[in-house]
């Protein structure tokens, strides 16, 4: 006949108090090592994160000294945009000078005969162009009559 197992012989053999005391031991001992061990993580996280701003605070730093070069470049480029563009401005303003200038110089004959005629009370109404005076009246270097 075959034994039939009880339920009780299914189970560990009891084990004594010691052992169990050993156990909890080691558990405890266990617990405390994995406080040990979280306590260390949370002083890792802390020097990461310090060191993660430091670095942080650094690039910041080069960004900031990378875009004023950049800035000042921008800047200087622009300054000699706006010179070249005042020079051409300011030949531009020589040159109208200068024919202002000439028309002043070939207009001002005309104008000393208009007004010596009109001064002298000529009524002709003919008007003497002053690229070619006339024969007749010949003017000093004053713009008047010559005798």
């Amino acid at each position: 006949m075959a034994k039939e197992k009880t339920a009780t012989e299914n189970l560990p053999p009891p084990t004594s108090h010691s052992a169990v005391e050993g156990i909890v031991g080691a558990l405890s001992e266990l617990e405390t090592d994995i406080d040990s061990l979280y306590s260390r993580v949370d002083e890792m996280k802390k020097r990461i994160m310090a060191h993660s701003n430091e670095e942080i605070e650094k690039l910041k730093q080069q960004i900031i000294l990378l875009a004023n070069e950049e800035a000042k470049k921008i800047v200087d480029k622009a300054k000699a945009e706006a010179d070249a563009e005042s020079a051409d401005i300011s030949k531009q303003a020589e040159k109208s000078l200068a024919v202002i200038k000439k028309n002043v110089d070939s207009s001002f004959d005309r104008a000393v005969d208009n007004i010596v005629k009109t001064v002298l009370g000529d009524t002709s109404g003919q008007p003497q162009k002053a690229d070619k005076p006339s024969k007749s009246k010949k003017l000093t270097a004053e713009g008047k009559p010559a005798n």
